[in-house]
């Protein structure tokens, strides 16, 4: 597992859990989401999100993307103050440039 990948993932779940929304939709890794948007999927799961734990890693499934060779889908189990593991998983797309990765956001749901 690339640990530049996995730093950018959970900067991204730690500014999620601090609604951090329009810090996230201002540079892009909100995806196609909106801020509102972001916010809404957030605040309608009715718990608090809190940043992925150390063997959170193990649990993330990634799927390669034979269209565009760089890039790499990733579904990331999240976690909530009240329920531990939750039924949310972060969708994102991670796009190799460089040393570095830009990811995005492509959905918030319950799995």
């Amino acid at each position: 597992m690339d640990m530049k990948l996995m730093g950018q993932v959970r900067r991204l779940i730690e500014d999620l859990a601090a609604g951090r929304y329009a810090e996230i939709a201002a540079d892009g890794r909100a995806g196609r989401l909106t801020e509102a948007e972001l916010r809404t999927a957030v605040e309608q799961y009715g718990r608090t999100l809190v940043p992925l734990p150390a063997d959170g890693e193990m649990l993330v499934e990634f799927y390669e993307q034979t269209s565009q060779p760089d890039a790499v889908t990733l579904d990331v189990p999240l976690w909530t103050r009240e329920e531990g593991r939750s039924d949310l998983t972060l969708s994102v797309t991670a796009i190799k440039q460089g040393e570095t990765y830009t990811v995005e956001v492509d959905d918030l749901h319950v799995l």
